[in-house]
Order: C-alpha cells, then structure tokens, then sequence
C-alpha cells in the first residue's frame, strides 16, 4: 500500500479552487481559456479600466462580471503567486521579524493539533487559518505575533482584549498578541480550541447583520439573480462574502473579488468558498 500523502503545512486559500473552476467554466463557454483573455485585453493596449470592460463586453460578450475580473487582471501589477504561500510566510518574517518566527510556527502548531481540517493559508499581510470557516489570523507586529480569533461572545479579560472590527459582524471577534513562545500556554490553547469549535458553525449567535460594503453593494444591485441570493444569506454567509471583499490589500484585488462573489452568488452559491 503507497504511503499517504502528507499534508503541506500550508495550504492555498480555499477560494483558488473556486476561481479555478470559474476559469474552467469560462473556457468552456467561449472557447479561450482566462489566461487567454486576459492576453488578448492586454494586447488591446487599452489602460482605463472603464474602456476594456466595454470593449469586452460590446465586443467578445462577456457579462459584466467576467470583464471585470479579466480587466483587473490585465491592469494588475501583482504578480504574487498565492497557490504558493510558503514564501508569503517567510517575507512576513524576513528582516527585522525574522526572530518571530518560531513564535509564529509554535502558534500553528497549536492549530494543526486541533484537527485534520485546519488549513493555513497566507496573504500578503497575514496567515489566516481556516475550519469551515476562517477561526485565527496570525500577523507579526512590533515585538510579537498578534492573534486575532473568531470568539462569538467569549468575555474578554487580561492578555484577551476585542478586537477591531473590519466590518459590522466581524467574525474575528478578539485578539492576543504573544511575545514568547511560552505565552502559547493552556489559557491561549483553550481559545484556540474555542475559536475552533466556532469555525465549523454558522455563527448566527455571534454574527450580527452587516451591511455589504459599496462596491460589492452597487454590484449586487447590478445583478439580480446575486441579489436574489444574497436575500436568502444568513448573517454569517453574508459576512464571509464581505470578509473575502474587504480582506483583499490591492485595488485590483478587491476588484476581482467582487466580480467573484457576484458570480457565486449568481449561480445560485451561498457560500463564499
């Protein structure tokens, strides 16, 4: 019997795998694959995003929201590869934070022992771990590793403070920033555990309403069939949409993750990923 496949520490965001599909779906209705048309915009040589988005629409016939993905991803700069996160990881400890590294792999450690669900996954700026839903976000600040966890109504108290919400509803309600590995200790590992159990649930009792931000708001107005949809979200269906929206650091990105929700939600998907 071959041996199983041991699984990467870290893992691309669960979210590539619909986007690959959504890829795949496009080649087969119009005969050019994505990476193809986003070519052929390019070559067009138009720079206003407005100008390429009709052009591909009037022209090729694309729908609104898959020439706004192909748009932003002709216009983009950013060439980071996130089906890769490891190097995402190492230049968000390189330099100066470096030395916070071990504090952080010990933190993932504590994740990974959770359950064989957990995925980390990186960005830019932070290494989101992930249940059903998103449970922690790890990111290195001045002198330690801030914690952000998804704790519904868990008092806050001591080295356990509120966190800043992104967004109304915010699923990441709580932070803790450690500064040595042996701050990683039965108080912190009970709400790893806790922010665990609450990553395989819907949240309705933690996740109040929130108010899709404008762009992704003007562009579930734009399409009725997202709307439709959308209307029939819980709170934490509703938020998951928005935290992908609102979590993206680039223009271009966010762009594209709007177009991406509208198409979920178009199609009849209430999930964010």
């Amino acid at each position: 019997m071959p041996a199983a496949t041991k699984k990467p520490r870290y893992q691309p965001h669960p979210m590539l795998a619909r986007e690959k599909n959504t890829m795949a779906k496009l080649a087969e209705t119009t005969g050019k694959t994505f990476a193809q048309w986003v070519e052929l915009a390019r070559k067009k040589g138009i720079t206003d995003k407005w100008t390429l988005k009709q052009w591909l629409m009037k022209e090729h016939g694309h729908v609104s929201m898959n020439a706004d993905w192909i748009v932003h991803s002709a216009l983009s700069i950013d060439v980071t590869d996130y089906d890769v996160p490891e190097p995402l990881v190492d230049a968000l400890y390189s330099g100066p934070k470096e030395a916070l590294r071990p504090l952080h792999e010990k933190v993932v450690d504590a994740a990974l022992e959770l359950g064989k669900d957990v995925i980390v996954t990186a960005c830019k700026t932070m290494v989101p771990i992930y249940r059903k839903h998103v449970f922690a976000e790890l990111a290195p600040v001045e002198g330690g590793v801030q914690v952000r966890l998804a704790l519904g109504d868990t008092k806050e108290g001591g080295r356990l403070e509120r966190g800043d919400a992104r967004t109304p509803g915010e699923r990441l309600t709580h932070c803790v920033v450690l500064r040595s590995p042996k701050e990683v200790d039965a108080e912190f590992r009970k709400w790893l555990a806790r922010a665990y159990e609450l990553g395989a649930e819907k949240m309705e009792h933690a996740v109040g309403e929130a108010e899709p931000p404008p762009d992704l708001a003007k562009a579930l107005r734009s399409s009725s069939p997202a709307a439709q949809t959308w209307d029939t979200c819980t709170p934490a269906m509703r938020h998951d949409f928005i935290e992908w929206v609102v979590s993206a650091k680039a223009e271009e990105t966010r762009a594209r993750r709007v177009a991406q929700a509208i198409q979920r939600l178009a199609s009849g998907k209430r999930r964010a990923y």
